[in-house]
């Protein structure tokens, strides 16, 4: 189990540094969180100062196998193969792989080594670091053979090894750092009248690094090209090279693979046309200003939607809920009318059917989605599920976009958020949450996708609704809509839905449904007033408190009853208009007086009556 994963069963979780939280404590009634939760060595430890509470008894309190909160141990049989990067007879360096117990993971490391007195000792010691392969530069240039430059050690033995192809590449990747201490000034030199090709890692570092070395050895190399080996091999995924390339190309008749890509290599390198000083300093500036949009350039469009105003198409909507609110019931119409081209409650106008794309971790999909949808008339040839019998499916994952890419989907539902985040993110924490949302709203507008997370509530009850949802506040601040699901404190037996934030268009009224598999599975029944806040409050504790003008409130109401028996939900509004209380006090005001409601009819024919306790039939 995760820190992530133990946090989202705690409430009031807060940062208070790496992989340090504070929650308030399951086991006595805490107000302040004084749990203090935290990544140890061997697992997830948790301690609490105020009742002594340790780890065990926190999972006992929390229904967790407290087995759960130790990180299992490294995988022997597993762990990749390390190896070592001669760069000299004196100098190597070595990569191994260490175990992240908090991440379940084997992590790649490198550390150098130098010789000292017959023995291998740590560091680089006085030694400049060569290239690595540094003697097949002399090589190439005697039997005027291309020389690639490549982005690691790894690569460079693929080109000698099985390609039998001269390479070198810099002691340091592509990755932080400036790229004159990547490629020092004095390898230039080494290059004279060399044919060059560089080639560089498919994502921006290494791309920025081929970039500086070409522009470096233009005055020296008699040839430099930056052959693109995406233009070769189209499948080659986010941050592959060239030893990648064996995993995405097949042998041609009579050729083994390696003979293959050797090929296809050499025909890609001597298409690629030769650099000039001209063609790279266009380059860098073009590349330069491609990290700039000019507002003069860009033309205003107008939202689109999917249901106006509460999802819009190409955006992320977040949908936060209690459990038993019906916030499955609800996805489940939304994918049934994206599927069919129906309209939404509150509309009138049919659209194209399209594809719906619903990921669920919580639900059977034979015993629960599907039966649930049934009743809902769907189009169930346009609606989707990822097989994750294979595979998990994160929000990380090049699936994603390949699912979007594939489909076309108008509709994507994830339920619940944290099931997708990845083992890997702690969707407390705002700079790893926010990479993966800003990912996902990328592409939810690429491909002109509504993309629905679902998630639950937090317990925390002074949360105010926009923070109501567990994790990190990045999280509603990502999402354009959101929408909040609870029971309607007006109508037993109905739910709201409540359009708690909305950045695109004016906030959409709250909308009452209830759950009835029966009747079609959802059956709305008009709009509310009452907002989330005035939801939250109807149940929230602080109705317990002090306030004359909740009292007025109650005296009123008594004399309005009266000598009757009950009375209408409409002429206790008026009233309580009338002496200028919110919603939220009426509702404090009715559970303090025990005051029951009941729901007469069904659906537009229902009203809503209030009786007091003892006059309850």
């Amino acid at each position: 189990m995760t820190i992530s994963e133990v946090l989202s069963h705690l409430s009031n979780v807060k940062a208070q540094g790496k992989g340090q939280y504070v929650a308030l404590c399951p086991c006595h009634n805490d107000h302040r969180p004084s749990l203090a939760v935290k990544e140890g060595d061997k697992g997830i430890v948790m301690s609490c100062p105020v009742c002594g509470a340790d780890g065990a008894a926190v999972a006992a309190a929390l229904g967790l196998d407290v087995r759960a909160l130790f990180y299992q141990p490294a995988p022997a049989a597993q762990k990749p193969q390390g190896e070592d990067y001669l760069y000299s007879d004196t100098l190597k360096k070595q990569r191994y792989y260490v175990w992240n117990a908090q991440k379940q993971r084997y992590d790649k490391a490198f550390c150098w080594y130098h010789l000292e007195n017959g023995a291998w000792a740590k560091g680089k010691g006085d030694a400049r670091v060569p290239l690595y392969k540094q003697k097949n530069i002399a090589w190439a240039k005697q039997r005027g053979k291309t020389l690639y430059i490549a982005e690691g050690e790894k690569d460079v033995n693929t080109l000698t090894q099985k390609l039998h192809l001269p390479a070198v590449c810099p002691p340091h990747g592509a990755g932080k750092g400036k790229l004159e201490n990547k490629w020092r000034a004095e390898y230039n030199a080494l290059f004279e009248g060399a044919d060059v090709a560089i080639l560089a890692d498919n994502d921006a570092p290494g791309q920025a690094l081929a970039q500086y070395i070409a522009q470096q050895l233009l005055p020296y190399a008699k040839s430099v090209k930056l052959p693109d080996l995406r233009f070769e091999w189209e499948s080659l995924p986010e941050k592959g090279d060239i030893t990648d390339v064996f995993e995405h190309d097949t042998p041609l008749p009579d050729r083994t693979l390696a003979e293959t890509v050797a090929m296809r290599l050499d025909s890609l390198t001597v298409i690629t046309p030769c650099l000039t000083e001209k063609a790279v300093q266009e380059a860098a500036q073009a590349e330069k200003e491609s990290k700039y949009i000019r507002l003069s350039e860009v033309e205003s469009t107008a939202a689109e939607w999917l249901w106006h105003p509460y999802i819009p198409l190409g955006k992320i909507t977040l949908m936060t809920a209690d459990p038993g609110t019906g916030k499955t019931f609800l996805a489940l119409y939304l994918a049934a009318q994206v599927s069919t081209g129906r309209p939404f409650y509150g509309e009138q106008i049919y659209r194209q059917p399209a594809a719906v794309v619903y990921q669920t971790a919580e639900d059977g999909i034979a015993d629960t989605i599907k039966p649930r949808l049934e009743p809902m008339r769907p189009n169930f040839e346009n609606i989707y599920i990822f097989n994750e019998e294979k595979e998990s499916l994160s929000l990380s994952s090049e699936h994603i976009e390949e699912i979007m890419r594939d489909l076309h989907p108008k509709l994507m539902i994830f339920d619940p958020l944290q099931a997708y985040l990845g083992a890997a993110v702690d969707m407390h924490r705002a700079n790893e949450v926010r990479p993966v949302l800003g990912r996902i709203a990328h592409l939810a507008e690429k491909y002109r996708c509504a993309v629905v997370f679902i998630m639950h509530n937090s317990k925390a009850s002074q949360n105010t609704a926009l923070h109501k949802a567990l994790g990190s506040v990045d999280i509603p601040a990502v999402a354009r809509s959101m929408l909040m699901l609870g029971n309607d404190p007006e109508s037993p037996g109905c739910k709201l839905m409540c359009h708690e934030k909305s950045s695109l268009a004016a906030h959409g009224k709250s909308v009452r449904f209830e759950i009835a598999p029966q009747h079609g599975g959802i059956v709305f029944s008009g709009y509310s007033d009452l907002r989330a806040e005035d939801m939250l409050a109807a149940h929230s504790e602080s109705r317990k408190k002090i306030s004359p003008k909740r009292d007025a409130l109650c005296d009123a109401i008594l004399e309005l009853f009266g000598e009757e028996d009950c009375i209408e939900i409409e002429s206790i509004e008026d009233l309580c208009d009338k002496l200028g209380c919110s919603k939220a006090t009426l509702y404090r005001a009715k559970k303090e007086m025990g005051i029951i409601g009941k729901a007469n009819g069904f659906g537009k024919e229902k009203s809503i009556i209030w009786t007091l306790p003892n006059n309850e039939a």
